[in-house]
Formats: structure tokens, sequence, C-alpha cells
């Protein structure tokens, strides 16, 4: 039974193997954030129709799609929910409201490709973090939330040309840093 177990425990566990080491450039960013119990909804439809008006797909086709909870909320009907997206864009891009533009600093990340909706292999990410031998988790803001990102992949082909595909796939994204390095 104990061999079992350690097998089972084995399985449920990401390996290095498992996780990608990358660096995510520093960028300028539009971003969109919505609360309430359909956050991800309202933020995707007013990233797409952004996306949509501004042509970015023409002057940046290199761009690039970060989501994170902000809030996480705690109430059961999830009005207190909350979503933001960040999309890049050209440093010299216009953003009008209901987008705001900031600055992302970038940064080591560690990254896990999900399929769309596995949400629950989040908590397998941050136990290869918080264990590993090589690296440690890299939090910079008391908001913790908004460094753990998703970057939804293939963006253009998988959500406005068919938004229907159930291949699409996320990377979810921890900072991290080398174990020893100074913050």
């Amino acid at each position: 039974m104990e061999e079992i177990n350690n097998a089972n425990e084995n399985l449920n566990k990401l390996h290095d193997k498992d996780v990608r080491i990358i660096y995510l450039p520093p960028a300028t960013i539009a971003s969109i954030h919505c609360i309430g119990s359909i956050a991800e909804i309202e933020s995707g439809n007013l990233l797409n129709q952004f996306i949509k008006e501004t042509r970015l797909y023409e002057k940046k086709p290199d761009f690039r799609h970060y989501g994170f909870n902000n809030p996480n909320g705690n109430m059961p009907d999830g009005s207190d929910h909350g979503y933001e997206r960040w999309i890049t864009i050209p440093d010299d891009y216009e953003v009008k409201l209901p987008f705001t533009k900031k600055q992302f600093s970038g940064g080591l990340y560690c990254s896990y490709m999900i399929p769309m909706g596995a949400f629950d292999e989040w908590f397998k990410l941050y136990e290869w973090a918080q264990n590993n031998e090589k690296y440690e988790l890299n939090f910079k803001e008391q908001t913790v939330e908004c460094e753990c990102m998703e970057e939804h992949l293939n963006y253009i082909n998988k959500y406005m040309l068919s938004p229907d595909d159930i291949s699409m796939q996320l990377d979810l994204l921890l900072p991290i840093r080398e174990k020893g390095t100074i913050k």
C-alpha cells in the first residue's frame, strides 16, 4: 500500500522536466480590470473588442496576453471577485478608458502549461516553486495575486478565430529567482 501511495504522490506533483523557466521581458501594457461574478468574461469581451477595434494584431503582431485574479474575492456569489487582463502594446500606443496604460517590469518566472479550465493545477506549480532546490518564489508586491499570472497562448488563433475551440491553453506563471540572489 505504501508503494501505491508513493506512486500516487509522485504522479500528482511536478518535476523539473514539467516546468519551464522563462524570462518575461519588460513591456508597456493596456490593462482592463473588472469585478463581479463574471469578471473573466467581461474583461475578455472588452479585450477582444479593443484588439479588433484598434487592429492591434497589425501594429504589434507579437503581442502577449496575461491575466490574473484581482482580487480573489470571498463572497459566495462571486460579487467581489475581480479579473485583470494585460495585453502588450507599442510604447507610444494610445489607450482609452476603461483601459489603463501601465508598465510591466518583467522578470524570471516558472511556467507550467495547462488546458483551459484546469485551474486546480495551480497548487502543483506552487508546490514545485516552494520545494525547488535551485529557485524560490520572488513576490515583489503585497498583492500576490497580481504576480500569479496566466498567459493566454496562441491568442489570435484560439480566441479570436476559433473561440469555441476546446484546445485553448494557458501558461501558469509564478515569479521566481535563483536561490541566494538578492531581491
